[in-house]
């Protein structure tokens, strides 16, 4: 296994396009995917209200995970970032997470993944930021062997 440079970590984070959230909900750990942004040090995403939302309201300290496995080769890159998660209900925010995201996932939003297009704000009406305290990255190097398998299985 081989480190990531933060700046590869960074790059590859905002290139993912999905990645998972983890979250202390009553005293439990729950992880969900999710749609997301990376602008500058922060992570962007929208929500509905439910338990990841009063996790986060709760507990502010999340974790969030985006990995990519080649099936072909067996190599893999894994991204973990740890930092505080805050619901920001200002207009600016909201605006431009929106903006962001109709951005990255414009390839997909005519697809079948898509539905037509962005859920409106009322669908998902609350957008959570995350700044980036710490992040660590790891890839596989060169290729699949016991070393370098994703959680030493």
């Amino acid at each position: 296994m081989e480190p990531l440079a933060d700046g590869d970590a960074l790059a590859f984070l905002t290139q993912a396009m999905v990645a998972h959230v983890a979250v202390l909900s009553d005293g439990e750990p729950y992880v969900t995917p999710m749609s997301f942004v990376v602008e500058g040090r922060r992570i962007l995403f929208r929500t509905k209200p439910g338990a990841r939302l009063e996790a986060i309201e709760s507990h502010p300290g999340v974790c969030i995970e985006a990995s990519h496995f080649d099936e072909e080769t067996g190599e893999w890159t894994s991204v973990v970032v740890r930092g505080n998660a805050v619901e920001r209900d200002d207009d600016e925010t909201a605006a431009r997470a929106v903006e962001l995201l109709l951005e990255k996932y414009q390839a997909v939003l005519g697809s079948p993944l898509g539905h037509g297009g962005l859920q409106p704000m009322a669908s998902f009406p609350h957008v959570v930021e995350v700044t980036i305290e710490e992040m660590t990255g790891m890839t596989s190097g060169a290729g699949f062997s016991y070393r370098t398998r994703p959680g030493r299985l």
